[in-house]
């Protein structure tokens, strides 16, 4: 009885992240706007003030930066996981808070360091939300990931698309599961896909045959990469260093890496 009572207790559970009407307040021609963005988490000290950026369409963005910096924090309230305490994100010209969770879930597609999995088969895992292949048969699906570039990544479990998971994710790697969340978030062709050290577990070979991957999607998909390590995105059109509640615009690597050398951004 204990335990239904706490299951019942999260089961009436209502999100505070509320569809909004978009008050026009502000308006941007980048895809992806932060104006004099400020957020805290409840009780907790200030972890971005006041920041400024814009992402364009279809370009490869790094933000990078020492732990606790904000970098999580940045691609969260871009992701809307979190609500600004202060200030205006602007997604495609709109409110953030405008959307509905589905229509910004179809735009936004987010891979976790620790992705979150479902007990079931690699095939539920990576239609978990995606409505356009839902009732695809096995072969119909095989297409579709060897049309992405995902069947080498594919080849990485025993059984296929019919590999057991468990959300404990005994059986199967870390590494593994990154992949699946790979391949779950690519396989909906977002807008804008954030990647928050989506490739710590994994060895340098399946890096490159990922970042070969991504290159296969659209033109217009925007990418946003975290990372720890400037060596990780070289090919960044624009890196953002993310410390002490200050996201810095840092141009291209090689101008990044002239500002580390000359002590001007704290590595």
């Amino acid at each position: 009885m204990a335990g239904w009572d706490r299951i019942s207790l999260l089961l009436s559970l209502e999100t505070n992240l509320l569809v909004m009407e978009d008050p026009k307040c502000e308006t941007s021609r980048s895809y992806l706007h932060f104006g004099n963005v400020s957020f805290k988490y409840p009780n907790g000290k200030e972890v971005l003030h006041k920041v400024s950026f814009d992402l364009e369409r279809g370009k490869t963005y790094a933000f990078v930066g020492p732990t606790g910096g904000g970098k999580t924090t940045t691609a969260s309230l871009i992701a809307r996981l979190y609500d600004a305490t202060r200030g205006a994100i602007l997604l495609d010209g709109k409110d953030i808070r405008s959307y509905k969770p589905e229509e910004r879930t179809r735009k936004i597609g987010f891979i976790l360091q620790e992705p979150f999995l479902f007990s079931g088969t690699v095939r539920d895992n990576i239609l978990y939300g995606n409505m356009e292949y839902k009732n695809f048969s096995n072969i119909q699906l095989s297409e579709a990931i060897s049309e992405a570039g995902l069947e080498s990544l594919l080849a990485r479990f025993d059984q296929g698309l019919d590999t057991k998971v468990q959300t404990t994710g005994d059986g199967i790697s870390l590494g593994q599961k990154q992949l699946i969340a790979f391949m779950r978030a690519v396989l909906r062709k977002p807008e804008l896909l954030i990647l928050d050290e989506a490739t710590a577990n994994i060895d340098t070979v399946t890096e490159q045959l990922l970042d070969s991957i991504l290159k296969k999607l659209p033109v217009s998909t925007t990418r946003v990469i975290i990372a720890h390590r400037l060596n990780t995105i070289e090919n960044a059109d624009e890196i953002f260093f993310v410390n002490t509640g200050k996201v810095i615009p840092a141009g291209s690597f090689n101008d990044a890496i002239n500002l580390l050398l000359h002590g001007k951004v704290e590595s």
